[in-house]
This record gives structure tokens, sequence and C-alpha cells, in this order.
């Protein structure tokens, strides 16, 4: 998604667009301001022809001071700023944004038309930065009120501002008076709050009671998100604040030019008979609707797996527990298929050997199931391995990495030729799925493969890391079946291929290029691979 020109209006959580740093109380913290702000907030009812009518505005007037680490040099068209009230986001986006903006040597300001009912401007000079935030969207506080006729005194209301590197904390004493009044049998309200704070210092600034400080707690409401905390993957919540909702390790690939980056074209309609030398894809594999059973070839001729550190193009390669590089590989002669799924669906996945292939050893059948937030198939012309004599890509073809498939980890592909309609489908945040025109991601979602009959005396040509806790074992040889439950709504994407087997194997060179080299070898699956009959069923 192009994020240029884009603001964010989100239901909960401090969310400041600012990155988040990895540990409590150390590193380097964002500057907090010496600054001040004055909180109101106005709410009141009337009779309109008969028919109740609410208006509210909550207006903040801060004034934050630069210092040492911030001057008016660091405010930019690219400045991000944020508003938070009690847990709340209001509005966040940048300056650069704002119908009206004036970026001067000597001063600025920025007038910004917030989506959801607000207009904020800043000005700003040598010596500070000020804002005026006009809110008439959903109410604050002041509606917690409403119907009643009571004295309001609030010792600590929190109101958070971040512009730039600079944050302002701000627990504001509030007080103010709710008032009612009846008017042809309906009760109607008149509240005014007002308040006045310096800002907090980030030292004594946990809300939550997590150990975690404002600056560093991504959520400082909540005691169950914090830099550390378990992540729940796929879930709608960053919480261990790495701007992630993603329990995973990510692996980020680099396309590098066209022409460069071999990848095949997948053809989910297209059939061809499977063989070395010749395009696999199969017959259709759209799951869409599920109940559906395809009977697909899935080889053993050929794999890659530089897990043993070779680093072949260029990349950026995220570490696991045990220090090894998280690259993980599959046949590339195994399959893709997609659907189109809800979040919370029960789904079956089943893959079965043909009858007459279900008792060979050396080949277990392995799944791995991503979530893609991009939406359906993509066409990137210019990205793909074309057959001799083809000019374009294939009707119905998707761009899928076949040299390298990670496994229990994330995977985006970078640096791919712009797509302008690569859109977030709705309800999708971007900020926790980034999007980007150039990008091609998919978030993990579930793996497995067979164990029956495995021979412990043997290796699994895989770096075991891979393979941890993703065991099936049903008593069946040749034959997986897993129950997932869906986590979002949007298109999936399963990949089915072998977990092969050998005496031993290693990672070696040939002619200067990674090759992966075995011995005694005990594959039993013929040279075209054998062929497994795939179903997804939803009870």
């Amino acid at each position: 998604m192009n994020e240029k020109h884009r603001y964010s209006l989100l239901a909960a959580g401090l969310i400041t667009a600012m990155p988040q740093l990895a540990a409590a109380h150390g590193g380097t913290h964002d500057v907090t301001a010496v600054a001040h702000l004055s909180y109101s907030e106005a709410y009141s009812e009337k009779l309109k022809k008969g028919q109740e009518v609410s208006t509210e505005l909550l207006v903040l007037d801060g004034h934050f001071e630069f210092n040492e680490h911030v001057g008016m040099a660091d405010i930019t068209p690219d400045t991000t700023w944020s508003a938070v009230v009690q847990g709340q986001t209001l509005a966040t986006g940048r300056l650069g944004d704002a119908t009206k903006k004036k970026f001067g040597a000597k001063g600025g300001m920025a007038v910004i038309n917030v989506p959801g009912g607000g207009i904020l401007k800043f000005t700003w000079n040598a010596k500070a930065i000020m804002l005026k935030l006009k809110w008439t969207g959903e109410p604050a506080l002041a509606r917690l009120y409403k119907d009643q006729n009571t004295s309001i005194n609030l010792p600590q209301f929190p109101v958070d501002v971040a512009i730039g590197s600079l944050h302002g904390y701000f627990n504001v004493p509030v007080t103010g008076q709710a008032k009612t009044k009846t008017k042809n049998g309906i009760v109607l309200s008149k509240i005014a709050l007002k308040g006045n704070a310096n800002s907090a210092g980030l030292d004594m600034l946990d809300r939550d009671g997590d150990s975690y400080h404002a600056d560093v707690d991504c959520n400082d409401f909540d005691p169950k998100v914090h830099p550390g905390a378990t992540e729940a993957t796929l879930d709608g919540v960053d919480s261990n604040c790495d701007g992630r909702d993603s329990g995973v390790a990510e692996v980020v690939e680099t396309f590098k030019n066209p022409g460069t980056y071999s990848s095949p074209v997948i053809n989910f309609k297209v059939s061809s008979p499977p063989g070395p030398g010749t395009p696999v894809y199969g017959p259709p594999r759209d799951f869409s609707g599920y109940n559906k059973s395809f009977a697909l070839a899935v080889g053993k001729t050929s794999f890659y797996d530089p897990t043993t550190g070779v680093k072949w193009n260029d990349d950026t390669i995220t570490p696991v527990s045990d220090g090894q590089d998280i690259w993980r590989g599959w046949t590339h002669t195994g399959k893709w298929s997609f659907f189109n799924g809800k979040a919370g669906d029960k789904i079956t996945l089943s893959v079965q050997r043909d009858a007459q292939e279900a008792s060979l050893r050396g080949a277990h059948p392995g799944f791995i199931l991503f979530w893609r937030p991009e939406g359906g198939p993509l066409f990137w012309a210019g990205t793909q391995d074309l057959d001799e004599g083809q000019t374009a890509l294939p009707a119905d073809s998707d761009v899928v990495i076949g040299h390298v498939i990670v496994q229990h980890a994330d995977w985006t592909v970078q640096g791919l030729p712009a797509k302008a309609d690569h859109t977030a489908p709705a309800g999708v945040d971007p900020e926790l799925y980034p999007m980007k025109p150039d990008s091609y991601t998919m978030y993990y979602v579930d793996s497995g493969y067979d164990a029956d009959k495995y021979e412990a005396s043997k290796k699994l040509i895989m770096h075991p890391t891979a393979f941890k806790g993703l065991a099936l074992n049903d008593g069946t040889a040749g034959s997986i079946s897993k129950s997932i439950t869906l986590p979002k709504t949007g298109y999936y994407m399963l990949y089915v291929g072998n977990v092969l087997e050998v005496d031993d194997w290693s990672m070696g060179e040939v002619d200067g290029k990674p090759k992966l080299t075995t011995t005694g070898e005990v594959w039993e699956v013929p040279a075209k691979g054998a062929w497994v009959n795939i179903t997804i069923s939803k009870p």
C-alpha cells in the first residue's frame, strides 16, 4: 500500500508510528519533551425537531520546547505525529500531509484535516513547536457522565502526544461538572471538563505496571503487551512491540533486477504432465469454497537448501535461537494451491499418497500454509522464468519463489516491479501487515510433515530447527491430516512438498555454486515424484 499520504485512525493501543525499543529501561529513549498541555472537553444534548442531538468538542492545546536533541531542523514534512487519549489513538499522520503548510528557515506551520472529525494545527519557531487539536469525533471522556448531576474530579487522565522524537506523556488532573435537564420528558446532558499538566518523566511512567516504561511499551495500558511478551501470531495485536503481528521470524528476500532473480511461473489452471524438464502446473488448484480434492505429483529430483549459511543473493536473514539462519527449504517440485477463507473457519487439510505409492519410504509429504494480506493472485511481468518462446506470462499465473521456501517463518520478497493496485483488503491493518507496491508478503499460519516410518538412523534433508513441533504421526505412512483454524479473512496459499530422508547430507560447491550432496541414498520415490491427493474440507 502506498502510505505516503495516509492517516490511521486506530481502535485502541498506544501507537505512535515511532520505532519501538527492544527492552525496558535500556538504550536511548525517545526524547521526553519539556512540554505543557491544556485539555478541555464540552458535551451537550438538545432537542431538534423532536429528536435528541448531541455535539462534542475536545481541544488539546500543547507547547513542546526544543532541546539539545531535537530542534527546528528536525521538523520536516516526514515528521510523524500522534495523539493518544486514555490509550485510544485519536489520530496519527505526517506533517507533510497538511492542507496548508509552510516549512521555512525561521519557522513554519501545518494545518491538517484529521479524518474522523478534527482540525490540527502545528506552528513552530526556533524555540518550540505548538499544537492545537479540535476534535469533534468520538468522545474521549465526557459521555461517561451522561445523564448525571455530579462534580467531576479525576486525579489522572492520560493524554500522550508525539511529534517526531518529542514525546509528551501527560497525566492530566481533570475537573468539571455534569448537569441534566428534562425537556418534553427527555433527559438532556451538558458536561464541561478541563485540565492542565506538564509532561511526566519516563522514569516514573509505567501506567500498566508491567515494568516497561511508556517510551518502549507500545501499549502502556495493557500489561500483556510489552517488549519480550509472547506474540499470538496474526491475532491483530503487536504483543511484543516489534512492529509485527507475528510470533515467527521474518525472512526478507531482495529482488535485484528483472532477469537476475529466477522464479517459476505457477499456473493454477493449465495442466501439463509431470516430469523433469517440463512445466508442472497440474490441474486447477483453487480450493475456495472448500470440500475439493486434487491429485498432484510431488517430486524429489530438485532440491536446494542453504541452511548451512550459504547466502546466495542480496538478502536479510533472521537468525533462529540456535544461531542458524532460518532459511528452510522443501523440494522444488512441490505444488502450490490457494483458497479464500474467513477468520475462524475450521478446516481439515488432508494429504494422502496414491494407493499404489502409499508404502513408499524415504519421502514424507509435508505442507506449509501462508496467509497473504495483499489479496488474490498477482501478475508481475518480468519476474518469472518464462518457457522458451514465451514473451508474456500465462493467464492465471502467480509469483512463487521456488528456490527457497521457508518454514515456520514469514516471507517477504521486496523490490519487485511496482504494482499500482496492490492494496490492502478491507479490515487489514497495514501497520501490522505492511503492504508495499513493490513487495510480496506471506504470513506463516501452519505446517507439518508425515513422520510415520521415519528411520531415526537416517537424516531429514533439512536443518532440524525447521521441524521442531512439525512432526505428524497418525500411524499411517504417506498420510497426514491436520485441523486448522484460520486466523484471518482473505487469501491463503498452500504448498505441498516432500521432506526427504537419506543416510547423510551436506552442502558443498560445484563450479563455485552451492549444491546439496547426499550419501547412502534411501529415497524410494519415483524420479517424477509421488502422486498425492489433497483435500481441504470444512466441517
